[in-house]
C-alpha cells in the first residue's frame, strides 16, 4: 500500500542525479557545500547531524484555544539573518535535521514550530493520529505568535520563510495577511490546491465529528515502503525520514480527516483572493512527478501574482517528486541552492 495513503491524501533549472534509489543525472552544483548523499553514508558525518540537532533549543508555548505548540530553535551566535520553516501536513521538526544543519552551515539562525495537531504539538482530538484542523486561521495565528516571541525579539536584519506543503498554505495566508515581517519567502510544492473533484467531494461528505476521511486511517510504518512512495526519489533520505518517525513515536500522524479537507479546501480560495496583499518577494518551486499537491496551482498561482506586479519566480523541478527539501542529491541542491540566491538578493 502506498506511503501516500498514510502521508497525505487520497487523491490521486532541469536537473538528474544518480544515488541509490529512483536514477536520473546531472552535474551537481553544490557552491553551499549541502549535505549529500556520500555524507549521509558516513555514519560519523550522519552522527553529528543527529547532535547538532539534539543541541537546539525546544520548548513549547500556548497557541490559539491554548493548544500546546512544540519548538525548535537553533541560534547562531555571531548573525543577523534567520529562516522561519513552516512544515507540511504530518510533518515534525525531527524530518528537517539535514537541512536545518545545512541552512545552520550557511550562517542563519533557524525556528521551526511543529503545526498543531501534528510533530510534538498537542492534538485535538482523542485518536492522535488523525490529522484535524477546526480553523485553518490558528496555523496562522500561531506562527505570528512564534515570530513575535521568538523570532522579532532576536533584532535580526534579514528574517526569511521556507514553507513547504501545508506549511505553503499556511505561509502564504501570513504574507497576505502580515506583509512586512519577512524579508523574502521560499515555498517548495506549497498546498495551494487538491486534484480536481477533491474539494467538490468533501463538501457533500464532510462530518462534523472527527472522522478520517475515505481511504484515510492510522499511521502503520508497516506499509511504508520506498518503492510505491510518490515523495522522494532518494531512497536514503527516505528511509531516514521513516527512522526519525520510529524513534520519536509520538510525533507520528496517520490520515486527513473529512474536517481538515474541508477548511484546507476553503483556504485555498483565501490565499487566491488576497494575492493583491503580497507585499514580500517569493520563489516557488513545483516538483515535475507532483502528486501530492495539485501543480496546475502552482502556475496559476505565480501567473496571477505575476501579472499584478508582485516580485516573485517559479521554477519546475525536473526529475523530481513533492518532497524537494530530501529528494534526491542534484534536485535538493538545486533547489536550495536556489533558496539561498534568492534570500541573499532580497
Amino acid at each position: 500500500m502506498s506511503f501516500l495513503r498514510y502521508y497525505f491524501l487520497l487523491f490521486p533549472f532541469i536537473i538528474l542525479s544518480c544515488e541509490g534509489g529512483k536514477t536520473s543525472s546531472l552535474k551537481l552544483n553544490n557552491k553551499y557545500n549541502l549535505t549529500t548523499t556520500i555524507n549521509l553514508r558516513d555514519s560519523i558525518y550522519a552522527n553529528q547531524i543527529e547532535l547538532f540537532y539534539d543541541s537546539g533549543e525546544e520548548g513549547t508555548f500556548k497557541g490559539q484555544s491554548d493548544i500546546e505548540i512544540y519548538y525548535k530553535i537553533f541560534k547562531q551566535k555571531n548573525t543577523d539573518k534567520a529562516i522561519l520553516i513552516s512544515s507540511g501536513r504530518t510533518e515534525a521538526a525531527i524530518k528537517y535535521k539535514e537541512l536545518i544543519y545545512d541552512l545552520f552551515n550557511n550562517g542563519y539562525s533557524v525556528y521551526i514550530h511543529d503545526h498543531r495537531g501534528q510533530g510534538l504539538s498537542q492534538r485535538m482530538v482523542e485518536n492522535p493520529d488523525m490529522g484535524y484542523i477546526d480553523n485553518f486561521q490558528f496555523y496562522i495565528d500561531d506562527m505570528k505568535y512564534f515570530y513575535d516571541n521568538y523570532i522579532k525579539s532576536d533584532l535580526y536584519q534579514k528574517i526569511f520563510l521556507l514553507a513547504h506543503s501545508m506549511g505553503g498554505a499556511i505561509g502564504m495566508t501570513y504574507l497576505e495577511q502580515y506583509p512586512n515581517d519577512f524579508n523574502a519567502a521560499a515555498f517548495t510544492s506549497p498546498m495551494f490546491g487538491f486534484k480536481p473533484t477533491i474539494c467538490s467531494i468533501v463538501k457533500l461528505v464532510d462530518k462534523e465529528e472527527p472522522k478520517f476521511a475515505v481511504g484515510q486511517s492510522e499511521y502503520n510504518d508497516s506499509n511504508l515502503e520506498f518503492e510505491d512512495n510518490t515523495l522522494t526519489g532518494s531512497l536514503i533520505r527516505f528511509n531516514r525520514m521513516i527512522k526519525a518517525y520510529q524513534k520519536v513515536p509520538k510525533a507520528r500522524l496517520g490520515g486527513a480527516t473529512y474536517s481538515w479537507l474541508r477548511h484546507s479546501c476553503k483556504q485555498f480560495g483565501y490565499i487566491f483572493d488576497n494575492i493583491d496583499k503580497i507585499q514580500t518577494p517569493f520563489v516557488l518551486f513545483s516538483a515535475e512527478n507532483e502528486d501530492i499537491v495539485n501543480p496546475t496551482a502552482h502556475k496559476r498561482f505565480f501567473n496571477v501574482a505575476k501579472e499584478i506586479g508582485k516580485v516573485c519566480e517559479y521554477i519546475e523541478i525536473k526529475d523530481a517528486e513533492h518532497e524537494l527539501l530530501i529528494e534526491k542529491d542534484a534536485q535538493r541542491v538545486q533547489t536550495i541552492n536556489k533558496i539561498i540566491d534568492f534570500y541573499s538578493t532580497n
